[in-house]
């Protein structure tokens, strides 16, 4: 359980099967696109609690609160990096809840939208990286740590945290051999 509180770990493993460079750039649109769409459909509920509608920049609807939850798990990972990507995360709640708000076919664009872009995931990862996604080992990675991933990626490109980046692919580079060499002699037809 600790293991999901461990930025490093969590990386590493996200790394091993996000490391296709197609499969990177697939899951930096589409994961963005997925998590925006899931927002749209959260934006249905309306608001949860009343406010005054002087304090309501965001509508306090599910969408709010469950943007809410990923930046606080975002700062116990790296309060940094979520504090960079938390202006990003509101405005795409903000925008998701307009969306909702002003577009009688909002659920059906938003679906159509979520299949394809799971589509294309699942596709990089079939075509591009070679290696499954991680959905049911890994729940929290799925879902709620992705859209933290790819944003790290972007951080990593800009030169944040080079150590940290430098420790996180060596093990990606190791777990990625050693699911080769797996690989590789699972394919080996045995001699008789």
């Amino acid at each position: 359980m600790s293991d999901i509180f461990s930025l490093k770990k969590q990386l590493i493993v996200y790394g091993a099967h996000h490391n296709n460079k197609v499969n990177v750039i697939i899951h930096m649109v589409f994961v963005p696109t997925i998590l925006w769409t899931a927002l749209v459909f959260f934006s249905n509920t309306g608001p949860l609690i009343k406010t005054n509608p002087i304090l309501n920049v965001f509508e306090p609807n599910f969408a709010f609160f469950f943007i809410a939850s990923y930046i606080v798990y975002y700062v116990i990972l790296d309060p940094i990096a979520a504090t960079l990507y938390t202006p990003i995360l509101l405005y795409m709640c903000h925008s998701a809840t307009n969306y909702y708000k002003t577009n009688p076919n909002a659920n059906k664009v938003a679906i159509a939208i979520h299949i394809i872009s799971w589509i294309f995931q699942l596709l990089g990862h079939g075509l591009a990286e070679k290696r499954s996604p991680k959905f049911l080992d890994n729940v929290v990675q799925a879902f709620v740590s992705a859209p933290y991933f790819v944003f790290f990626e972007i951080l990593f490109t800009l030169g944040y945290r080079p150590k940290l980046y430098k420790e996180v692919m060596y093990e990606v580079n190791k777990n990625i051999a050693t699911f080769r060499a797996r690989q590789k002699r699972r394919d080996i037809p045995s001699r008789k």
